[in-house]
């Protein structure tokens, strides 16, 4: 049996303009608590991840204090997403949660 890989590299993530594009035009939307969870098929063998965080958030630490513990959520759980899916994330305002929290958001959002 094969370890479990917990990657997050550049191939993992959404980065064009055009693919976040195609998430808020042809995605599923679902409010999970904080987050807008956009879901997508995207016809790959691994799930990716976008983060949209706006300004109104908070400032530049605390918007990346939530970036980085979203995309460590992400990290942790992408082998129990349903199928292989686009996830964008779309942050509404909110104190920052423990990591533990965004995974259960995650999973609850992304579920079908």
């Amino acid at each position: 049996m094969s370890p479990v890989t917990l990657l997050f590299n550049r191939q993992r993530r959404l980065t064009r303009k055009s693919q976040f594009d195609l998430m808020y035009k042809d995605g599923r939307r679902r409010i999970s608590g904080p987050l807008l969870v956009h879901t997508r098929q995207n016809g790959l063998e691994f799930s990716r991840l976008g983060l949209s965080i706006p300004k109104r958030i908070g400032n530049a630490v605390t918007r990346n204090k939530i970036k980085r513990r979203c995309r460590e959520a992400f990290r942790i759980s992408q082998h129990e997403l349903p199928g292989h899916i686009d996830i964008l994330l779309t942050i509404r305002p909110h104190d920052p949660l423990a990591t533990e929290k965004y995974v259960a958001l995650i999973l609850m959002g992304s579920s079908r």
